[in-house]
């Protein structure tokens, strides 16, 4: 908990400040674009991770440190984004929040592979988290199949950071939720609209008939 309060005072004091980029703390991890995580509640899976810092920038590579036994996480883990000032995003926008029944912990770090680990066992297959976003293994449709078309392509480029501003913090799920957007009009209430009508046409009629007893009592003579 100290760290957590520690790295939000430290930031607290550059924006009061108005501390430049380079003379910024985060400036000196600008050779790494990975972070570690901690405090994650065990509830939590890596897609809810890769959603929420999605917000933030494109999460390329993630390990949610598991028990050998159980298979479960233990509650940290490292996540990689393509671009390092998504890394500063996060860590002043999440370190120090409460998710679920704690208080996450955000941080830079410089992470390093063991044994015979490689990144890329820890590279974040979209059309995999999507699929289980879907809640099913069938086929996805050709639209939202541009998101794992453009991780194909592009693998190299996420790697070394995006070379376009304007697609440097574009979201890899927006597709995703789009989807989920749409999915959610079908469980519309098809009385809504009728009840909305009918409490409208009910003040309309209540209004009217207010209105005629008014006039009522003005016709009629005063005693």
């Amino acid at each position: 908990m100290n760290t957590i309060k520690q790295i939000n005072q430290i930031n607290q004091k550059e924006l009061n400040s108005n501390t430049s980029y380079t003379a910024s703390w985060h400036y000196e991890y600008r050779d790494t674009n990975y972070l570690y995580l901690g405090n994650i509640p065990f509830n939590i899976v890596e897609k809810d991770i890769i959603i929420i810092f999605s917000q933030y920038g494109i999460p390329t590579h993630i390990n949610m440190v598991k028990d050998k036994e159980t298979g479960k996480h233990r509650g940290f883990g490292f996540l990689k984004y393509a671009n390092f000032k998504s890394c500063i995003l996060a860590i002043d926008n999440f370190n120090g929040i409460k998710l679920g029944d704690r208080v996450l912990r955000v941080d830079h770090t410089y992470y390093k592979l063991r044994g015979d680990e490689r990144e890329d066992d820890y590279l974040i297959n979209y059309d995999e988290v999507r699929k289980e976003i879907e809640g099913n293994e069938e086929e996805v449709p050709k639209e939202p199949r541009r998101i794992t078309e453009k991780k194909e392509v592009d693998e190299d480029r996420l790697l070394t950071g995006p070379t376009n501003d304007e697609d440097e913090f574009k979201d890899p799920m927006e597709t995703v939720k789009q989807q989920e957007d749409d999915d959610d009009d079908e469980f519309k209430d098809p009385m809504e609209q009728f009840i909305k009508d009918k409490h409208r046409k009910h003040k309309s009629h209540r209004h009217r008939s207010d209105r005629h007893r008014t006039k009522d009592r003005e016709k009629s003579p005063s005693r």
